[in-house]
């Protein structure tokens, strides 16, 4: 009896490894066929080029994805499209290509933390620029004058070793005379 019992075991075991996986397959194909497939958009290009216009090849330097030629970025594009499809908004789809590619995908530094400094020192050097151009441009325009020295009136002594050269002076001014 003993052995009739453990061959009963045995049988239903099989018909539970074997058959309830493929009834519940067919119960839940069934289910599927039977809901409606709600009708989507097909995604234009220029739905897709919206948002790669946004962001910018991981491979190239400065280059945007919409304007990208290589293989990589016609996949990025297609992503872009099947994200669309699947019905992600823009913040999405820009989350999901910074965890892929890094933020460089962005074509901006990120507004946190050390990258804060790309965005605040244009602006600093351009404004010490401005104000070192101030500075400098005061002190070119608006020289103080000196204390003027008063013209000499009268003749001046001229001593003994400057004398050949006032008289031959006093000559030539008088050949232009």
């Amino acid at each position: 009896m003993q052995l009739k019992i453990s061959h009963w075991l045995f049988l239903c075991l099989l018909v539970a490894i074997f058959l309830v996986p493929a009834q519940v397959r067919l119960v839940h194909a069934q289910t599927t066929q039977q809901t409606p497939v709600p009708q989507q958009t097909p995604v234009t290009e220029d739905q897709i080029n919206v948002i790669a216009r946004e962001l910018w090849c991981p491979l190239c330097s400065g280059v945007r994805l919409d304007a990208c030629e290589l293989k990589a970025c016609d996949q990025m594009r297609q992503e872009i499209g099947l994200k669309l499809a699947a019905g992600d908004d823009l913040e999405a789809i820009k989350t999901y290509f910074v965890a892929q590619y890094g933020p460089q995908v962005l074509g901006e530094p990120p507004r946190a933390g050390f990258n804060w400094l790309a965005w605040i020192l244009p602006f600093v050097v351009l404004l010490a620029g401005a104000l070192f151009l101030v500075m400098r441009g005061r002190k070119l325009l608006f020289v103080k004058p000196g204390p003027t020295a008063l013209p000499t009136v009268g003749p001046t002594v001229a001593s003994n070793q400057d004398e050949p050269y006032v008289r031959r002076l006093e000559e030539e001014l008088k050949r232009y005379d």
